[in-house]
């Protein structure tokens, strides 16, 4: 059986090591992205590589949320899940509205990330 692919993006250095480890041991693919707006063009290259989307909520180029109506725009089947430290900054109709399927609070252990992404992808 194929791996599942993660579209992970983050502005943070650290967080965007952090992910990457923990996604991987976990046995999924990961192709991270820095940027909201470069995570865009490559998911808008290769739409039907990734199973799933997960961003940062708040970056300097793009918010999560704009994000994942760019990305349900392309394909609108693909679950896309925010993390973020600050959930009240996006409110559950707000999250719905933009397509977003699940929003994580951050800081994450391995185990709250890999309960957070059961049954989404």
């Amino acid at each position: 059986m194929a791996k599942k692919k993660i579209l992970f993006i983050d502005d943070e250095d650290l967080l965007r090591e952090l992910m990457y480890e923990m996604l991987s041991d976990m046995d999924y693919d990961v192709k991270v992205e820095e940027s909201g707006r470069e995570a865009v063009r490559t998911f808008i290259a290769h739409p039907e590589e990734f199973d799933l989307v997960l961003t940062d909520l708040m970056m300097l180029d793009m918010r999560g949320d704009e994000i994942a109506k760019e990305i349900r725009s392309v394909r609108p089947g693909t679950p896309v899940v925010v993390i973020t430290g600050t959930p009240e900054n996006l409110p559950r109709g707000e999250a719905e509205a933009a397509g977003v399927c699940r929003v994580l609070a951050k800081p994450l252990t391995k185990a709250e990330l890999r309960e957070g992404l059961r049954g989404v992808v």
